[in-house]
């Protein structure tokens, strides 16, 4: 057998994504399902707003995978 010559330790260049906590996931669908119902026009929104919903659901759904305190 042949040794290695670099140790396996992941490199600090990696980026490191896990899972958002459940707080964040539930706030992001919630935020979700109304931009959603008000660009269907289920709920009166007007409409800038239910795109803003959308961008901040999706907002925090990307940092809850790179934070870990979010």
């Amino acid at each position: 057998m042949t040794r290695r010559r670099y140790p396996r330790r992941p490199s600090r260049r990696v980026l490191r994504t896990r899972a958002p906590h459940r707080s964040t996931l539930i706030i992001a669908s919630f935020f979700y399902i109304i931009g959603l119902f008000g660009i269907l026009d289920f709920f009166s929104i007007p409409d800038p707003y239910d795109s803003y919903a959308l961008a901040f659901a999706g907002g925090l759904l990307i940092l809850g995978a790179l934070l870990r305190d979010l």
